[in-house]
C-alpha cells in the first residue's frame, strides 16, 4: 500500500492547511480528481510546501513530481529498500532549494533508465553524476536559481543550481539526495552547495556535475574541513530521526551535517536580559567573517533558559542580538571556549577603530578515502567524453526567448530587444516568452512617455528582484478600481499604505528566499517582507509610475514626473524617491583610501544598522576617483568592516561605528591591519602527486619539497602573469641567485622552453630545474589544497619540508618575487 505508515498523517495535516489557507482548500477540488496514490503526493507536497508554492503554482506545476514519484515507489528497486520518510523528503520533494518550480523528473528519468539498470545504488549514484557532468558545468552567475530543467538545457550554473540539478536527477532515478551548504566559509570569501545522497541506509557525498568514481570525494573536502557550518533543510512536518536541528527558518527545518565533514566542537551561548534573567524566546544571529561582513550561518532561538547549544566548528564565532530595541554583540574562539555570556543592552557606540581578529579552522579533513590511479584515468577519460558532448550541447543552446519572442516581435522587434538588453545574464536564458510578451502587449502604449533609459529599466522591465519572472499587468490592473488607480499615480507612497494594510506577512510559514510573485501575494493576501517590496514595484510600473529597489540597499523607490513639463521631458530631471520615511538618502559619506587599494567585499564594506540588525550595502559597482569614494545615504548608524585575509584563512580586521545625522556630509578614511610574515604562512599536508622527466618518468613530489624551503611554479609561458613573475625573478636575480636550488620550474611542454622571457630568466638565473606537468590534476588539486584560485596561473606552490605547504598564490599579484624572498630568508 503506498505510504502505509504516513497516509494517515498526510491527510489529518492536509486537512489542518486546508483550513487556514483558502488557496490550498481551492486546489483540493482539483487534487482528488486523480487516482487515490498520486492525490495523497500531493497532498504531501501541500502540506509541506512554503506558503509562496501555493500561491506562485497551480496543481500542475506538482503532478509530474508527484505521478513520477508514485511510479518510483511501484517499479524503483532501491526505493523499495527506504523509509517512508526517506522517500517523501528526498525522492518525492518537489523543491530542494530556491529554483523554480517546473517539470524535470519523468523528462530526466527517461534518460538515465538505461545507463542505471542493474547498478547498486552507489554506483548508480556516480553514474548519474557522469550524465549530469555531461549536461551541464560551474558558471558564475547571480544569486537567483534557475530551474533544473534550464540547467539541462543551458548547460551551466553556480554551483546551487549544479546542486539542484544533480539531485534532481537523483531523486528521479529513485536515489535518496539532498542540498548541502556551508552558506559561508570561514577561510575564504565564498561558500559552497554540494550534493548528499542516501545509499542502503547511509548517506554519502559528492561534488555536483563533478563526478569521482568513488563517493565521499570531492574537491571540497578539505574545504568542508574548514567550516564552522554545513547544513541541509528538511520540509516535513516531523522532526527527522538522528539528525541534529539547528533551528526553523520560515516552513523549513535547518539540519546541521557538520559532523560528516569536520573536528566539530559544542558550544553553548547564554543571553540574559539587562536584570539579569534569562532571554528567552530570542533570535541569535551566528556569523562568520566573510566577504569583509559578519554574515550569518545560522539563526538560533533561544530556550526557556536563554540558551542555544549548537554543533560548530573550531574558529571564530561572531554572536549578533537585536531585540526590542535592545542589542547584544560578542565573538567566541571555539578552540579555547565552549560558552559565550551575552547581556542585551541600549545600543552604544564603540569609540573610534576597534580591531578584532577572525580565526578559521584549521584544515582538519574526516574523508581521507582516495581512488586508484587506474579509477583517475578511467574518470579523466570519462570527463573528456563528458566535455565533448556538454560543449556541442552548450553551442546549439538557443534561449526561447530569441526565438519565439525578439525573431517573431515583428515591428516591436527594436522594443524586444532593448527589454532583453536591461535583463539579467540569468533572464537571457530561462526567460519565458509568453510572460516576456504580455508585458510588452500592456505597457507598449506608455513608451513615448519616459526617456527611453527609464521606460526599459524601471517601467516595461518585468525583473524586480530574484523572483521568478511572471505576467502580472493584467492581474494588478483588474484587482484594483479607476478611482484607486488614479490615487496611486498621484501619490505611489499609496500603493505601499493598500499593501500594508492588505497584504500581512507571514515568516512563519515561508523560506527566506523563496518568494511571492505579485500575483500570489494579491491572492493569498500574505506574503513575506521583501515579497510585498516586490509587489510595489510590480503595481507602480503597471500603473506606469517607474519604480525599483534601490541596488545599494533594497529600499522601494519610485519617479515622479515634472508637472511643468510634457512626455519624456517631465522626467529628464527626476530623481528617485523613497517610499518609507527614513529610506531618502538625506546625508552624504565620503570615504578616503589612505593611499591603499580598496575592493569592496574583499577588504571592506559597510552596512547600515537596521532594527534586526546591520544590513550590508551593496556599493561592488561603484569606482573610487582620486582617492575617494562618495555616496548618497540614509540618516543612521553605520559600521566599516575592513579585513585583512591572511593566506591561512584567518583575518586580521577592524571595525568603526559611526553615525550620521540628516543633512551632514561625513568624511571617513578607512584603516587596514597589517601581517607579520609568520602569519601569513600555513601548515598544510599535501597529497603525493607526480611530476614528469622530459622522457615522461614520473617524479615522486616527495622528492622534490624533501628538505628545506623549495618553491615551485607551474608557469603558462607567453601569457602576462607568467611574464610578470619571471620579470620579478630577473629583476632580483642577485638575490635569488643563492637559492636556485630551491627553484622548479614546471612547464608543459619541451616547446615552452623557447619562450623568449622564460630563456631570458634562465640564462638569468641558470641551473634551474625543469620538470613537466599536464596542469590539470595537479593544479587543481593543489590550488583548492592550499585555498588559492586553480584556474589562474601561475600558480606557485611554497613547501617546507616533504609534501608539507607553507604558502601559495596564484595568478600575478606585485611583489610575489619579494614575498618569496622573505619566505625564502626566514
Amino acid at each position: 500500500m503506498f505510504l502505509e505508515k504516513s497516509k494517515s498523517r498526510i491527510e489529518a495535516e492536509f486537512a489542518k492547511r486546508a483550513a487556514e489557507v483558502p488557496a490550498v482548500k481551492e486546489a483540493e477540488k482539483e487534487i482528488e480528481t486523480y487516482r487515490p496514490e498520486v492525490a495523497l503526493a500531493l497532498k504531501f507536497l501541500y502540506t509541506t510546501m512554503p506558503l509562496s508554492d501555493v500561491g506562485n503554482y497551480g496543481v500542475s506545476s506538482f503532478l509530474d513530481y508527484a505521478e513520477h514519484g508514485v511510479f518510483l515507489w511501484e517499479n524503483s528497486p532501491y526505493v523499495k529498500k527506504m523509509p517512508e520518510e526517506i522517500f517523501l523528503n528526498y525522492i518525492l520533494y518537489h523543491r530542494i532549494n530556491t529554483e523554480e518550480i517546473l517539470d524535470c523528473r519523468s523528462i530526466f528519468y527517461e534518460d538515465l533508465k538505461d545507463r542505471i539498470q542493474g547498478k547498486s545504488m552507489a554506483e548508480a549514484a556516480i553514474e548519474i553524476n557522469y550524465w549530469c557532468a555531461e549536461k551541464a558545468t560551474y558558471h558564475t552567475t547571480d544569486n537567483r536559481t534557475i530551474a533544473p530543467i534550464n540547467v539541462y538545457r543551458c548547460g551551466n550554473g553556480r554551483c546551487g543550481e549544479e546542486s539542484t540539478f544533480t539531485i534532481s536527477a537523483l531523486r528521479s532515478a529513485g536515489i535518496p539526495a539532498r542540498q548541502v551548504y556551508a552558506p559561508f566559509w570561514s577561510h575564504c570569501d565564498d561558500n559552497h552547495a554540494w550534493v548528499e545522497l542516501w545509499c542502503d541506509g547511509k548517506w554519502y557525498f559528492t561534488g555536483a556535475c563533478e563526478p569521482e568514481p568513488i563517493l565521499n570525494k570531492g574537491w571540497f573536502t578539505n574545504a568542508s574541513s574548514r567550516a564552522m557550518m554545513v547544513h541541509s533543510r528538511w520540509f516535513d512536518k516531523i522532526v527527522p530521526e538522528n539528525e541534529d536541528v539547528n533551528g526553523i527558518e520560515g516552513n523549513a527545518m535547518v539540519l546541521n551535517q557538520l559532523r560528516r565533514y569536520a573536528d566539530v566542537k559544542e558550544v553553548s551561548i547564554r543571553l540574559k536580559k539587562p536584570d539579569g534573567t534569562p532571554a528567552a524566546g530570542t533570535r541569535l544571529s551566528l556569523e562568520v567573517f566573510n566577504y569583509s561582513q559578519f554574515l550569518p550561518i545560522a539563526h538560533m532561538v533561544t530556550d526557556e533558559k536563554g540558551e542555544i547549544h549548537v554543533t560548530t566548528g573550531k574558529g571564530s564565532l561572531h554572536i549578533t542580538v537585536m531585540q526590542d530595541g535592545l542589542w547584544a554583540e560578542g565573538a567566541i574562539d571555539t578552540r579555547k571556549e565552549d560558552i559565550l555570556e551575552l547581556t542585551l543592552k541600549e545600543f552604544a557606540i564603540p569609540e573610534g577603530w576597534q580591531n578584532f581578529d577572525s580565526i578559521a579552522p584549521i584544515d582538519t579533513p574526516v574523508n581521507t578515502d582516495q581512488p586508484t590511479e587506474e579509477q583517475k584515468e578511467e574518470r579523466d577519460r570519462r570527463l573528456a567524453e563528458a566535455l565533448k558532448i556538454r560543449t556541442a550541447k552548450v553551442e546549439a543552446f538557443i534561449p526561447d526567448w530569441k526565438v519565439d519572442f525578439v525573431d517573431k516581435a515583428g515591428e516591436n522587434k527594436e522594443v524586444c530587444e532593448k527589454l532583453m538588453s536591461v535583463l539579467t545574464d540569468k533572464d537571457r536564458i530561462d526567460a519565458k516568452p509568453a510572460v516576456l510578451k504580455s508585458h510588452v502587449d500592456a505597457a507598449l502604449h506608455l513608451k513615448d512617455a519616459y526617456p527611453e533609459n527609464i521606460y526599459y529599466s524601471y517601467v516595461l522591465n518585468p525583473r524586480v528582484f530574484n523572483e521568478v519572472m511572471t505576467d502580472y499587468r493584467g492581474a494588478i490592473a483588474a484587482a484594483f478600481t479607476e478611482e484607486e488607480k488614479a490615487a496611486f499615480r498621484e501619490d505611489p507612497k499609496a500603493i505601499w499604505s493598500w499593501i500594508e494594510e492588505n497584504i500581512k506577512v507571514c515568516p512563519e510559514a515561508e523560506q527566506e528566499s523563496v518568494y511571492f510573485v505579485p500575483t500570489a501575494s494579491l491572492k493569498i493576501r500574505k506574503s513575506s517582507e521583501l515579497s510585498r517590496h516586490i509587489l510595489f514595484v510590480a503595481i507602480a510600473r503597471t500603473l506606469g509610475v517607474p519604480a525599483r529597489l534601490n541596488p545599494m540597499d533594497g529600499a522601494m523607490e519610485y519617479l515622479m514626473p515634472d508637472s511643468a513639463k510634457q512626455g519624456a521631458e517631465a522626467y529628464e530631471n527626476s530623481k528617485f524617491q523613497a517610499v518609507i520615511a527614513g529610506k531618502a538618502k538625506e546625508a552624504r559619506l565620503v570615504f578616503t583610501d589612505g593611499g591603499l587599494t580598496w575592493t569592496y567585499n574583499q577588504n571592506w564594506s559597510i552596512a547600515r544598522l537596521e532594527k534586526d540588525g546591520y544590513l550590508p550595502l551593496e556599493l561592488e559597482d561603484l569606482s573610487w576617483e582620486n582617492g575617494k569614494l562618495a555616496i548618497e545615504a540614509d540618516p543612521g548608524i553605520y559600521r566599516i568592516l575592513t579585513g585583512n585575509r591572511l593566506p591561512n584563512g584567518n583575518v586580521f580586521g577592524k571595525s568603526l561605528t559611526f553615525s550620521v545625522e540628516k543633512g551632514e556630509e561625513k568624511t571617513v578614511e578607512l584603516s587596514f591591519r597589517e601581517a607579520k610574515l609568520n602569519d601569513m604562512l600555513e601548515d598544510i599536508a599535501i597529497l603525493p602527486f607526480n611530476l614528469l622527466e622530459k622522457d615522461g618518468t614520473k617524479v615522486p613530489a616527495a622528492d622534490v619539497t624533501r628538505g628545506g624551503r623549495k618553491i615551485l611554479f607551474w608557469l603558462e609561458v607567453s601569457k602576462e602573469p607568467t611574464e610578470h613573475i619571471l620579470n620579478e625573478l630577473m629583476e632580483k636575480k642577485e638575490a635569488f641567485e643563492k637559492y636556485k636550488e630551491n627553484l622548479l620550474f614546471i612547464i608543459k611542454k619541451e616547446e615552452d622552453l623557447n619562450d623568449p622571457t622564460l630563456s631570458r630568466c634562465r640564462a638569468a638565473l641558470p641551473g634551474i630545474p625543469v620538470l613537466y606537468d599536464t596542469f590539470t590534476e595537479n593544479v587543481n588539486t593543489l590550488g583548492r589544497r592550499m585555498y588559492v584560485d586553480p584556474e589562474k596561473l601561475p600558480l606557485i606552490l611554497v613547501t617546507s619540508g616533504e609534501l608539507n605547504g607553507i604558502y601559495a598564490t596564484s595568478g600575478y599579484n606585485v611583489g610575489t618575487a619579494d614575498m618569496l624572498l622573505r619566505i625564502l630568508e626566514m
